[in-house]
């Protein structure tokens, strides 16, 4: 690595140790594509902090359909941010669940009030807009879709930190065309795994040359 490569890492590094803010992300969009492309920087550093991973399906039929997906994609995600060591504890899925049912008041619960229940630094908060395991439902073929607001909220400060410059961030995952397997929760599991993947990628630093060359979800 050059001087200049040098350079432009060490920034980025200072901005990612400042956390979520405005300046992380501007260096990551300006500086980031002269650094040499193989290592992406964290969008958001949760080092040592505390996380609860909240997952909500606001649409009636698709929780009627899936009515465990909020536990199981918040699971998938928590399992990746911990093998990444991406952040510090992080609240069990389970527990997210039996509050949702031993709370009667837990659905007008603001994000940062969530996040004060738990006692936890950072609210990991999805909106999951779209789920589904093939394209039409008379469809032969699977082909799974996902798509989801992201958004970090500091309980403390009441309010969102990341992403800086917008709302939320719009994620969303799909299998690719050679995933062809023969049961409805295997086509599940494969989209949720994948999701989970990618939304946890925005908060630790990776290799490129780490990633699946053949990845079952793009």
């Amino acid at each position: 690595m050059n001087a200049r490569h040098a350079t432009l890492v060490a920034l980025l590094a200072v901005a990612s140790v400042a956390g979520c803010s405005g300046t992380a992300w501007i260096l990551t969009k300006t500086i980031g594509p002269f650094v040499p492309e193989e290592k992406v920087q964290a969008e958001c550093d949760l080092k040592g902090r505390s996380v609860v991973v909240l997952v909500d399906v606001k649409e009636p039929m698709l929780a009627s359909e899936f009515p465990r997906l909020e536990v199981l994609l918040a699971e998938a995600i928590g399992k990746e941010l911990a093998a990444h060591n991406a952040c510090g504890p992080i609240v069990p899925a389970h527990r997210v669940e039996a509050a949702r049912l031993a709370e009667p008041t837990f659905v007008t619960w603001s994000i940062a009030e969530i996040g004060h229940y738990f006692n936890v630094d950072m609210v990991l908060h999805l909106e999951l807009f779209e789920f589904r395991l093939k394209d039409t439902p008379s469809s032969n073929a699977y082909h799974g879709y996902a798509e989801a607001a992201v958004r970090l909220v500091s309980p403390e400060k009441g309010e969102q930190v990341w992403p800086a410059l917008s709302a939320a961030r719009v994620m969303t995952a799909e299998t690719m065309p050679d995933v062809n397997p023969e049961q409805s929760t295997e086509q599940e599991s494969v989209l949720i795994e994948g999701f989970a993947a990618k939304i946890a990628r925005n908060f630790y630093t990776y290799e490129k040359a780490d990633l699946p060359l053949r990845p079952k979800v793009k």
